[in-house]
C-alpha cells in the first residue's frame, strides 16, 4: 500500500528532473498504481487498511483522478478499495502535482521556438529545463541564433556582432545552447567538427578567437631583436617568424617550466620555446621548425612522455632532452609522486623512450614516479648542451 504522500513524492521527482516534458502527450494517459491489499492485510491490519482508504476518500483533489475497485471479502463483506490514479493529459498531473503554472510556461515556449524552426523544437522537447532556464533570455537568443544562421563563419570575433541588446557577456553566456541551436540547423559545411565544447565555440564556427600566444627567448645576444630577448608573439606570426630559407635560429629548446626556461643556459643561434602541455595545435603551421635542431624537455612522468608523443606527431624529428634514464637514476633523492599518471600505449618514443615509459605506467621502480625538470641542475643541463652543440 501506497500512501499519497510518497506517490506525490516520486511523481514530483519524475517531475522535476524533466521525464514528463520529454515524453508529453506519450506517457498520458498515466496510471499509477497504489500498491495491493490482500484479504490477509484486510483482517490482520484492518485499522492500518481502513486509515488507508481514508487518505484517498478524503482527498477531494485526488477524487477526480482515483480509480476504486469494490472486492467482496469473505468476513468483511463487500469493500471499496482505491486502485490506481489515472491522469489523462499532463496539465492534470500538473496541476495534482501544483505545477501547472510551470507547463504551461514550457509549452508556451516550446511552440513559439518551434514556430520559429521545428528542429529547435525538438531541442525543447529534449532539454525542456534548459528551455525553462533561458526563458526570460529566449527572444534575444533566437535573434542572435538568427544572426549566426544567416552569417555563417563570419571570420570577425563575438564582439563585433553588431544587434541590438545583444553584447559579448550575452553570447559567451549562452554558448552551450547557441551550439545546440547551430549543431541542428546549420550545413555541415558550416560547422568544424574538429573543435568542440565552450572554449571551442569560435572555431567551431567560424568566429575569430583570442590569440594564442608563444612565448620565447632567444639564447643567443645575436638573435635578439632590438635588444629584446624574452618575446610573446600570436601563434600565427611565431610560425611566420623565419621562413625555412632564411633560418638565423639552428637550435629550438621546448621547455615546460618557466623557471627553466627562464634559466636556460646560452645557445649559439639557439632558442628555447616556455611549453604549454598538451597544447601544440597552433604550432601546425610552423614550417621553419622542421628545419632546424628540435628537442622537447618535459617532467620525467606518464605526463611528460605523453606531450613528448604529442609534439613528435607534428614534428617527427624532435629530440627529447635529459628525459633518460640516466637523468631519473641521477635524482633519485629529488623523485616525487604523480598525481594522476596515464597508462595509454603510444606511438611516437624511440625504443629507449617506450622502455622508460614502460617502467614508469606499470610503476616498476616506484609506484606514481615523478622527476620535474626544475631539479635537474644547471651544470647537467650545460654538459648535456656541450654534447649537442659538439655535433651540430
Amino acid at each position: 500500500m501506497k500512501g499519497p504522500g510518497e506517490i506525490g513524492k516520486k511523481l514530483l521527482e519524475k517531475w522535476d528532473r524533466g521525464f514528463y516534458f520529454k515524453k508529453g502527450a506519450d506517457s498520458f494517459p498515466l496510471s499509477v498504481s497504489l500498491g495491493t491489499v490482500t484479504s490477509r492485510d484486510m483482517i490482520d491490519g484492518f485499522d492500518q487498511v481502513r486509515h488507508w482508504i481514508g487518505l484517498y476518500r478524503d482527498n477531494p483533489q485526488l477524487s477526480p483522478f482515483l480509480e476504486w475497485e469494490e472486492v467482496d471479502h469473505r468476513k468483511l463483506g463487500r469493500q471499496r478499495i482505491p486502485r490506481r490514479l489515472t491522469f489523462d493529459r499532463p496539465e492534470d498531473l500538473a496541476g495534482f502535482l501544483n505545477r501547472r503554472s510551470q507547463w504551461e510556461k514550457f509549452t508556451s515556449l516550446r511552440d513559439r521556438i518551434n514556430a520559429r524552426d521545428r528542429r529547435l523544437g525538438e531541442w525543447a522537447r529534449q532539454y525542456p529545463l534548459e528551455l525553462l532556464r533561458i526563458a526570460p533570455d529566449l527572444d534575444r537568443l533566437m535573434m542572435l541564433w538568427k544572426w549566426m544562421l544567416n552569417h555563417p563563419r563570419p571570420r570577425i570575433y563575438l564582439r563585433q556582432i553588431d544587434i541590438p541588446g545583444i553584447d559579448t557577456k550575452f553570447t559567451e553566456t549562452y554558448r552551450k545552447v547557441l551550439s545546440d541551436w547551430l549543431d541542428l540547423t546549420l550545413p555541415d559545411e558550416a560547422v568544424d567538427r574538429n573543435y568542440t565544447g565552450v572554449s571551442g565555440f569560435e572555431s567551431r564556427y567560424g568566429f575569430k578567437g583570442k590569440p594564442e600566444l608563444i612565448r620565447f627567448r632567444f639564447l643567443d645576444p645575436a638573435l635578439e631583436w632590438r635588444g629584446c630577448s624574452d618575446i610573446s608573439l600570436p601563434a600565427g606570426e611565431f610560425c611566420r617568424l623565419y621562413s625555412p630559407a632564411d633560418l638565423s635560429v639552428r637550435h629550438v629548446f621546448v621547455v615546460e617550466n618557466d623557471i627553466t626556461a627562464l634559466s636556460f643556459p646560452p645557445v649559439e643561434k639557439g632558442m628555447v620555446v616556455f611549453g604549454r602541455g598538451y597544447h601544440f595545435d597552433h604550432w601546425k603551421e610552423c614550417s621553419w621548425l622542421r628545419e632546424v635542431s628540435l628537442h622537447y624537455w618535459g617532467d620525467l612522468d606518464t605526463h611528460g612522455f605523453r606531450i613528448l608523443d604529442q609534439f613528435r606527431s607534428l614534428f617527427p624529428h624532435a629530440r627529447s632532452f635529459l628525459m633518460d634514464r640516466r637523468t631519473l637514476l641521477e635524482y633519485g633523492d629529488s623523485w616525487g609522486e604523480e598525481p594522476s599518471s596515464r597508462t595509454g600505449n603510444l606511438s611516437h618514443l624511440t625504443s629507449e623512450e617506450s622502455e622508460l615509459y614502460d617502467d614508469l605506467r606499470f610503476n616498476r621502480i616506484r609506484t606514481g614516479l615523478r622527476l620535474e625538470q626544475e631539479f635537474v641542475r644547471i651544470s647537467r643541463i650545460r654538459e648535456e648542451l656541450e654534447k649537442l652543440t659538439e655535433h651540430t
